[in-house]
């Protein structure tokens, strides 16, 4: 009976403590896409996307000259020419398989490493919101993740004063 006693009263103490937590959410995709410097971020990226681009755009107008020049001229050309045309096309289509999958990593890393400052910047700013306004949790609504929440305070507003954004 004693046990019973205090397993009660200590889940009545969690769950009294559970009611006093402040709870808030945000949507860090809209904050992000609020901040200047995201807008900064996002126009730096497709800068380097067109460069890429257009390597690739190089790329893959030399190899269709080379596939077009040999279907023109295979009939002219002997055995040996014919197989180093072959080989130097399989060459350059090896060489742009290899660059679209080196562009493509080389993208998001360089999104990672230009996005995570905004991140951390973000983060801070929720952080010293919560503290200010005593929040306990503060869920991010964007992520598709939580689909059930309590009723709370949207800390996007307090968050962009923080930052200065309008």
């Amino acid at each position: 009976m004693r046990t019973f006693i205090i397993i009660a009263t200590l889940l009545t103490g969690i769950a009294t403590s559970g009611l006093a937590q402040k709870i808030g959410y945000i949507n860090s995709n809209e904050l992000l896409a609020a901040m200047p410097a995201s807008q900064q971020v996002q126009a730096e990226l497709e800068k380097y996307a067109k460069e890429l681009e257009s390597q690739l755009t190089t790329m893959s107008t030399e190899y269709e000259s080379k596939v077009s020049e040999y279907q023109s001229n295979q009939a002219l050309w002997s055995d040996p020419v014919k197989e180093s045309k072959v080989e130097e096309i399989g060459s350059l289509e090896k060489r742009i398989n290899k660059f679209q999958q080196t562009a493509q990593k080389s993208l998001s890393e360089k999104e990672q490493e230009l996005l995570q400052p905004v991140l951390d910047k973000a983060q801070k700013a929720i952080d010293a919101v919560a503290e200010e306004k005593g929040y306990d949790y503060v869920f991010d609504t964007s992520n598709g993740m939580l689909l059930h929440y309590p009723d709370g305070d949207n800390l996007l507003p307090a968050v962009k004063k923080h930052l200065d954004i309008q």
